[in-house]
């Protein structure tokens, strides 16, 4: 059957006008964009949001505090820092726990003797950011503080 003007019209036009199906344009323009964008680097991990996580340094070595009274815990940091110095290494985690009254509360006895007997041992102790139960200590001699020059 011939066709007549109005459709050979039709046809010619839409040998001309060469249709396209927008939903897969829109996946390939979503592929390029994707492509395109550049990868962060996460070994694997969520990068943490937390800046105090980026500074925190590697552990060493590691002592687990858990079941031991307040005074066998510090009797315990103390000597494995000075395992720590023969060794040459300075970073240690001290797994402490969150807090057991039971035990004396093992982690508040190891921050106050931070602060106080040790002050001059541990350059830098804080509680991991992703987990409350670990603090970070790195062991060695506090760096001498640069009086600043007035103006």
């Amino acid at each position: 059957m011939p066709l007549n003007a109005e459709e050979e019209f039709q046809l010619e036009w839409i040998k001309n006008h060469q249709m396209e199906d927008k939903d897969e344009l829109a996946e390939i323009q979503a592929e390029a964009e994707a492509e395109a964008r550049p990868q962060r680097a996460t070994r694997g991990k969520k990068m943490r949001r937390n800046p105090a996580a980026w500074e925190m340094p590697n552990p060493e070595d590691e002592i687990d505090l858990h079941g031991l009274t307040s005074e066998e815990a510090a009797e315990a940091v103390e000597r494995r820092i000075d395992d720590l110095l023969i060794a040459g290494l300075s970073v240690l985690r001290v797994i402490h726990g969150g807090g057991n009254p039971e035990y004396g509360n093992v982690k508040r006895i190891i921050d106050r003797k931070v602060r106080s007997e040790w002050k001059n041992r541990v350059v830098f102790y804080k509680v991991e950011p992703d987990n409350a139960g670990s603090s970070i200590m790195k062991i060695g001699k506090p760096r001498p503080q640069i009086a600043k020059k007035k103006k």
